[in-house]
């Protein structure tokens, strides 16, 4: 029985993975704003990617409950270029 509830626990813990964020505060992100502001808002991003001259910071959460969710902000000189589009639909 012990065993049995060690692997449901287990099963639980590694089906949620990266970084929790809440879409009202990603739908605050505005042009301009730094990565400091970012930060402050969505916590440290899951991964950082970088092509040419811009940086794309990305939030990316699984859990079994409320599924998958991921948003990506690109930066360019330390200053979000444009806010993310978020549908309205996502609570």
């Amino acid at each position: 029985m012990k065993r049995l509830a060690a692997t449901l626990l287990a099963i639980l813990l590694t089906a949620c993975a990266g970084t929790p964020f809440e879409w009202d505060n990603a739908r605050q992100i505005k042009t301009g704003m730094t990565e400091q502001e970012v930060t402050a808002l969505l916590g440290q991003p899951y991964m950082v990617k970088s092509q040419g001259q811009t940086l794309t910071w990305v939030w990316s959460y699984a859990d079994t409950f409320s599924g998958a969710r991921s948003v990506a902000i690109v930066f360019k000189d330390g200053k979000v270029t444009e806010p993310p589009p978020i549908p309205a639909s996502f609570k």
